[in-house]
């Protein structure tokens, strides 16, 4: 079947040389779907004719580039007639291969098929090595990379191999400058999955550099958000009439004395729930996101909040506690944050910064603390729990008295 071949050419000024000047591409389309090729040419930009695609004026120069474009396209053509001579599949594709001689070669590994490949097995083994929440969070910088791929590349089909340092420094600048922006530490988190795309192709033997080997982009610090013991309590005791921010609210505050993530309380059962042979009662889970076990000794509230819902429609199913979707239960909490005089962004995950926060304030080790949030390195509790003012100065006093009992 007769496919057309329609050139063109462009230029990249986000890849500017020293001088100024900036490289020349051909753009092959068939049936829409855009190839590109380097012309091996850059161009002062302010000479460059877009709708002729021709340099302008007639230097030496610029007479010997366009000369080297009409032979381009003479190259082309030349392909795109013999592919239909020979009754071959006619793609644009196709017509850079066989202008670059590479037809008959192995076809590159592009970075969507690295990523796809990737995100197929992780999707197996949901449930066994990762969680859905984390196959979605790749999900999403795969959709981060086609785009900006689209709109940098005009290229979905960008070969692996050809990720550097400077694809790396793009990638982070489109990822903060695009539409609806990421933050830094949301751009380097999606940096990093897709660092593990990178480690993939490289074990492969599709990618023989490595280009995050100088390649920095440091996390901000950023303070955790967390409820004073004052805040936590207007919570607590605040009268809800409607129903389901009520429920809200208790799994909110079951997670500030338990320390459990979303993901977490969202698995709980009711099998979860053991009782040791004193009669204390523990929650026995391992944790999404490590894998650790962690046996916590629930405290009276959190008892409490699973007594108001052992007989609740909603945990008939064998559930511990009435849970939504992560992103309605942070609208909701943006609401009783707002009802309770509460100024602070309230997510589901403030829960666990306030757990860690409380109970270092009363005194309770870190390497506990560690234990009930299930992390398996005290760097990640420490990001969690912040001394506060209170704890310091309470711990001064408790200085001062030692040291003039002493004297």
């Amino acid at each position: 079947m007769f496919k057309p071949l329609n050139i063109s050419y462009t230029v990249r000024k986000n890849k500017a040389r020293a001088n100024g000047e900036v490289p020349i591409y051909m753009r092959l389309s068939v049936d829409g779907k855009i190839s590109e090729i380097s012309a091996g040419q850059t161009v002062d930009p302010t000479k460059w004719d877009s709708e002729n695609y021709r340099v302008q004026g007639r230097s030496k120069k610029a007479k010997s580039i366009n000369r080297y474009l009409g032979t381009l396209e003479f190259k082309a053509n030349q392909a795109h007639q013999q592919l239909l001579q020979e009754g071959a599949e006619i793609t644009s594709k196709a017509v850079k291969l066989r202008m670059t001689g590479k037809d008959r070669e192995e076809e590159p590994v592009t970075v969507m098929e690295v990523f796809k490949q990737h995100n197929k097995k992780m999707k197996s083994l949901i449930g066994n090595k990762y969680s859905e929440s984390t196959h979605k969070k790749y999900r999403t910088a795969k959709k981060h990379v086609k785009a900006f791929l689209q709109e940098h590349y005009d290229n979905e089909e960008y070969p692996i191999s050809d990720v550097d340092q400077d694809f790396l420094e793009e990638f982070a600048h489109y990822l903060m400058t695009k539409d609806d922006p990421c933050s830094n530490n949301s751009a380097r988190k999606y940096l990093s999955n897709f660092q593990k795309i990178v480690n993939r192709a490289r074990s492969k033997g599709w990618l023989n550099s490595d280009p995050y080997k100088h390649f920095d982009m440091q996390y901000k610090k950023k303070d955790p958000v967390f409820l004073s013991q004052d805040e936590l309590k207007r919570i607590e005791r605040k009268e809800l009439d409607v129903h389901r921010l009520d429920q809200v609210r208790d799994v909110f505050v079951f997670s500030c004395y338990t320390g459990l993530g979303f993901s977490d309380a969202e698995k709980l059962t009711k099998a979860d729930v053991k009782e040791d042979e004193n009669g204390d009662l523990y929650l026995y889970q391992p944790r999404t996101k490590t894998g650790n076990n962690a046996s916590v000794l629930l405290l009276p509230k959190a008892i409490e909040i699973i007594s108001k819902y052992e007989d609740h429609p909603e945990t008939q199913d064998g559930s511990l506690l009435p849970m939504i979707s992560n992103q309605k239960t942070n609208a909701y909490l943006k609401e009783i944050a707002t009802l309770c005089k509460v100024d602070k962004k309230l997510t589901h995950h403030v829960a666990r910064h306030t757990c860690a926060t409380m109970f270092l304030t009363n005194g309770v080790p870190v390497e506990t603390v560690q234990k009930v949030l299930g992390h398996s390195d005290l760097r990640s509790t420490m990001h969690y729990a912040r001394v506060t003012p209170d704890k310091v100065n309470s711990d001064m006093s408790d200085l001062i008295e030692r040291l003039e009992s002493v004297s």
